[in-house]
């Protein structure tokens, strides 16, 4: 009785396939040669090579005794070998795995900034502000729009936060007499990003001021001698000195919605006046107002 040689086809070929693709990740090193694409037009040949050597095989076998099997085991462990070295390249050429690194990596940074300023001319009547989250508005002493933006900011290193923060912050049109003020959106970039958690804004006294659709302000209302209108804000917080010379105006669905340390009147609206009221502030469509003289 003859004994049946087994030859097991397999083993060669994929040998070859590791050595042909341990070559090109040490050439992609060098000449930005990618991976994947190289991957994924050569792979044919790894069919090519295993074909090549079963007919060797049958060839070189001439013994009708010997029986060809194929070494499933080899073309398995390099196909998974090849698999995950390829993941990584993937994750790697399109940026996974600087995201994974820069989520490790990245801290929370809270940065102050300086605004883009904004010098007022004498043809300048009216100031409208829209849109901005919370708000604190001081009085300037020059005729100049100023101010500080604080930041929450997203990135993997004190530089970095600086940099994403070092842009204009807001945005000023003028139309005819009127300038007309805007927050610019939250900035980001692949793996990092801004937030403003508060803006404190400096304004010259006498222009006539008008604020819309903010979240929160903060008025510290002290030598003003100006106009307001404050209209879809949240919550409202004045700060009056005691010798200011206002009247507010705060048009509310009840006197439930009206807090501080004065004295409100009420009848259809909120009502209070600090010495002979000749500068207004009125409120429309907000929430709670709470004002305290100090």
């Amino acid at each position: 009785m003859k004994m049946i040689r087994i030859k097991r086809v397999g083993n060669i070929s994929m040998g070859l396939v590791l050595i042909a693709f341990g070559v090109i990740l040490f050439l992609s090193q060098f000449n930005g040669i990618s991976v994947l694409k190289t991957a994924s037009g050569v792979w044919p040949i790894i069919l090519i090579l295993l074909g090549i050597e079963i007919l060797w095989c049958r060839y070189a076998s001439k013994d009708e005794n010997t029986s060809i099997k194929y070494d499933l085991f080899s073309i398995f462990t390099v196909l998974v070998i090849l698999m995950f070295n390829l993941g990584i390249y993937a994750a790697e050429e399109t940026g996974i795995m600087n995201r994974v690194q820069q989520m490790f990596l990245s801290e929370h940074y809270n940065i102050d900034v300086s605004l883009n300023e904004y010098a007022l001319d004498e043809g300048l009547k009216k100031i409208i502000i829209d849109d901005t989250d919370n708000l604190v508005i001081r009085s300037s002493d020059d005729n100049r729009i100023s101010g500080i933006a604080k930041l929450y900011v997203y990135a993997s290193s004190k530089k970095d936060a600086e940099d994403l923060s070092s842009s204009e912050h807001l945005r000023y049109k003028r139309s005819g007499d009127t300038l007309y003020i805007y927050s610019v959106s939250n900035k980001e970039n692949n793996y990092s990003y801004s937030m403003s958690k508060g803006t404190e804004l400096f304004i010259p006294q006498n222009v006539e001021v008008e604020i819309m659709n903010c979240r929160n302000i903060d008025l510290i209302y002290a030598d003003f001698s100006n106009k307001w209108t404050i209209d879809g804000v949240n919550t409202i917080n004045i700060r009056l000195e005691k010798m200011s010379d206002v009247r507010i105006n705060a048009f509310v669905e009840s006197i439930d919605s009206l807090y501080g340390n004065i004295k409100w009147s009420f009848d259809s609206f909120g009502e209070y006046t600090n010495g002979e009221g000749a500068n207004h502030i009125n409120i429309l469509n907000s929430g709670n107002v709470v004002v305290n003289e100090v």
